[in-house]
């Protein structure tokens, strides 16, 4: 089974005012969405790594960037 990862899905800006048909792609392109950030046009959600370029490619999508953690130090 593929591991999955953390991603932000950046929406894009003809889609941040139907956030609900985005999310709707997204979910039918393998994301399994965490949160919905509709103010910041933004979606959290799990996927494997061979979804992204799928991901990448739909028409709602402006970006797709891995979650990042930082430690202090």
């Amino acid at each position: 089974m593929a591991s999955q990862r953390t991603f932000i899905v950046t929406i894009s800006e003809t889609y941040t005012s139907n956030m609900p048909a985005a999310v709707t792609q997204l979910e039918s392109h393998g994301l399994q969405v965490q949160q919905v950030l509709g103010m910041l046009g933004q979606v959290i959600g799990q996927a494997a790594d061979e979804r992204v370029k799928e991901l990448k490619g739909l028409d709602c999508v402006q970006s797709v960037d891995s979650e990042q953690q930082y430690k202090a130090l």
